[in-house]
Formats: C-alpha cells, structure tokens, sequence
C-alpha cells in the first residue's frame, strides 16, 4: 500500500469541498433535515451506528435511510439483514413510502388504491440499485458479497441490521467477536472508500438503575470498539408520558456522537404501522405539524 503526501492528502480534501460545493447538497442525505444540517449526510469511508431498544424503530430507521441513499440512481445500497427476511423489509419500504399499514396489508386488506401504489411502488423498486442479503453472519460472508455480487462496482453503502447478531462462538465470547467484526468493517470503509451504517442494540440496565434516563452511548450492547469506531452513533428512543390516565410516547433520535460537527437530539414522529419517522414542524402560532405528507411515487 502506498502511503500519500501531505501535498496529495490536501489536493484530495480540496477535491471533496469543491463536489460538496458543486452539488449544491450531502452526496448521501438522510432525509431527515436537522440530521443531515448537522453532519452533512454520510460520507464515504465513514461507519455510522444506529441503536436502540427492541421495537424502538432502528430497522425502520435505517431502512428509510438506506432507501433515501438509493434513490439517486448513481448509489448502490447493500442490506444485510441478520434478523429479518427480505420480504419483510422490502413489505416495510412499501408501507413507510406510501403510508399504508402493514398489519392491514399482511392480513390481505389492501387500501383502496393498492393496484396503483403497487404498480408504481415495482416501477420504483426496479429502478434503485438496492440489494438486500439475508446474510452476513461472518465477516467472510460480508467479503463474499463484495467479491460475487459486487465484483465490478463496489456498493457506495453496506447497512448491517443489527450486529449483535453475528456469529462468535469461534470467538468464544460476543465481546470478541464484535470487536474483530466491527474493525473489519471500518478497514473495508476505508480501503473502498464506502460508507458503512451498523444497527446495534442497547443494553438493558442493569437492576436498581434509572429505567427513565434517557439512552447514551455507554449503553451500546456488547462493546466499546462500537463507539471508538463510529463516525457518528444516533441513538432511537421513547419516553413515556401519562396525562389524564392516557399513556403516551414521545420519540427522539439523538446524534449523540458526530466526530465532525455538533450533536443535536430532537423530538420527532414516528408512525409504527408505517415504519416512518418525521420531523416535527413548527407551524405559525406555535402548533406542530406532526406528519409531513409525503410525494406520491412517480
């Protein structure tokens, strides 16, 4: 391998200033204004955890964004998802981009205007460079993705949906076996110069501690080359408030670590039978607009 000048380390970071300011926008925007103002988007060769609690929404949130990284049809995305089929996730796509519920539709009770949504929503599908792998277990697995399916263009974003669940029973514990899988995976972003988006769970605390704090970083599950190796790690999470018997949950995505900029952490919505979160706008007189009507699929 050989090493760069500091001449040549320059002429390549002038080279990224001047496409950023060329574009006009992030090369790979989240979707999600306040995220994408704080980091600019993912840049390649950068790792980015999203964790959360189960049933919190951090498959549904990285979907969503490896969804909006596809659709500029110059990226190619690669999902490995460990826990779900693929079916699921390409069913959740449908229901977060057309705002239909996937309960409803699971159970064959199709909205009024399914035939249209699905004719545009596989016109859609075959247009995006957005392959999803049921597997990935072991690093070698990973590799053999690369080699096999992308041998001739690399994938610009590989998600990892979640990473606790690898295997490491060679490793003999999970601690191990995460800290050689996690370093590998921010050797291969940088090698290829490809961005590398990990879902992780968090721990749950342990007995006697506060179960109403509100998740930091410390509580990625299994870990600490998690944290020491991201770019950025948001955090997904509910709060629970009860007003007049009725019991409710606040959402919030926090970027509670951002290596290049500030970190912010706002309310947001999120639609669970949808699988979307939304920002919350502030409307004239102080009322919030709590869902964002999306564009119909062209």
């Amino acid at each position: 391998m050989q090493n760069k000048t500091l001449l040549e380390h320059w002429s390549e970071a002038k080279e990224i200033f001047e496409r950023r300011k060329n574009r006009g926008k992030p090369e790979f925007p989240t979707g999600i204004g306040f995220l994408d103002e704080a980091t600019d988007g993912l840049m390649k060769g950068e790792v980015w955890i999203i964790a959360g609690k189960a049933g919190i929404g951090k498959t549904s949130l990285a979907l969503q964004i490896a969804r909006e990284f596809a659709d500029n049809p110059d990226h190619a995305v690669a999902f490995l998802s460990l826990e779900m089929k693929g079916w699921e996730l390409v069913t959740r796509m449908f229901c977060e981009m057309k705002g239909v519920s996937y309960s409803k539709l699971k159970r064959g009770d199709y909205p009024v205007a399914y035939n249209e949504f699905d004719t545009k929503f596989r016109n859609y599908i075959s247009k995006i460079d957005f392959e999803i792998f049921e597997f990935g277990y072991k690093f070698e697995e990973v590799e053999k993705i690369l080699t096999t399916t992308y041998h001739k263009k690399k994938p610009d974003v590989i998600f990892v949906d979640f990473i606790q669940l690898i295997e490491w029973r060679e490793f003999g514990d999970e601690r191990s076996a995460l800290m050689e899988y996690v370093r590998k995976l921010k050797e291969l972003a940088k090698r290829l110069n490809i961005g590398v988006v990990i879902v992780s769970q968090l721990r749950r605390l342990p007995s006697g501690a506060d179960y109403q704090r509100e998740p930091d970083i410390i509580d990625l599950k299994g870990s600490g080359s998690l944290e020491q190796t991201a770019d950025k790690v948001i955090l997904v999470y509910g709060v629970e408030e009860t007003k007049a018997g009725i019991k409710t949950v606040k959402h919030f995505i926090n970027l509670a670590k951002n290596r290049q900029g500030e970190k912010v952490c706002k309310e947001v919505m999120f639609a669970g039978e949808h699988y979307r979160f939304e920002e919350i706008k502030e409307q004239p007189g102080g009322q919030k607009d709590y869902w964002n009507k999306r564009d119909d699929l062209s």
